[in-house]
């Protein structure tokens, strides 16, 4: 009992955060929510037509599935985590003026700015895989469960480094700046546009070592093939969460100075 009730105004305050990210991030917005569905189609259609259209490229990995497919799988996670991670680094220095006035549990802050980016994305992910199948593009919906199992990969280690991001932008305020080429690179340094198998021999190692392909690739190989990655996926989300764990602890030295900087 003791436990419950100390919590629930943990639990209320974060359900609090979270719908006031998700309702002001389309405050003003004509279409609301359906922003969050159209940008990632138009990167997607962007893509499909450089690539398929005037690349004309062509994977063995493909098989009978559309160029399209093959990234929706994995390009949909990939924004989860890069937008994320983006707006959790902004949580504790966008709220200053909360956080001055009020006490309590600073990371909330973080965990409902990651996880508002992660619901959202989720929506559109499920959507436009309904919407594939419904054009006839062979989708295995029964590998769903291995799929959701990766985003809550993604998800673990966009908490933990917007801990890390998060707190250290809030004394260098370069952070920001130094964050968005960062993840620049490492959206074409992990198998979103091509398979890891295509990488040649002398960067294969090195690419190998991004733990983003080793979640990408088996959300792709269960919803295109039925492939059931489950121990890659657990321990990559054992590694994720001694990141976040990491992470968690320089934000927890960090905190007691946010007041008089943020």
């Amino acid at each position: 009992m003791i436990s419950r009730s100390r919590a629930s105004p943990s639990l209320r305050l974060f359900r609090e955060f979270l719908l006031r990210e998700i309702s002001s991030r389309y405050v003003g917005s004509v279409f609301g929510g359906v922003w969050a569905l159209i940008q990632p189609l138009f990167q997607l259609a962007i893509y499909s037509f450089v690539f398929r259209v005037i690349f004309a490229v062509r994977f063995p990995e493909l098989q009978q599935h559309s160029f399209t497919t093959f990234v929706a799988c994995a390009l949909w996670p990939w924004m989860a985590f890069q937008e994320g991670l983006q707006r959790g680094t902004h949580a504790i220095s966008g709220n200053a003026s909360l956080i001055k006035k009020v006490a309590f549990r600073r990371e909330l802050l973080v965990l409902a700015a990651v996880s508002s980016i992660f619901l959202v994305h989720l929506t559109g992910f499920v959507v436009v895989l309904l919407g594939l199948t419904a054009i006839g593009e062979p989708i295995r919906l029964s590998g769903l469960p291995v799929a959701l199992l990766g985003w809550l990969v993604m998800f673990v280690f966009s908490c933990g480094l917007a801990f890390l991001t998060s707190s250290l932008q809030v004394f260098l305020k370069d952070v920001e700046h130094v964050l968005a080429p960062v993840l620049m690179v490492m959206f074409y340094a992990t198998p979103v546009l091509y398979p890891l198998s295509r990488v040649p021999e002398p960067y294969s190692i090195a690419m190998a070592l991004n733990p983003a392909a080793h979640v990408l690739e088996p959300i792709r190989g269960a919803l295109m093939r039925g492939e059931w990655a489950v121990l890659e996926l657990l321990a990559m989300l054992a590694a994720a969460f001694a990141v976040a764990a990491l992470c968690k602890l320089v934000f927890n030295r960090l905190s007691p100075h946010f007041e008089d900087f943020a």
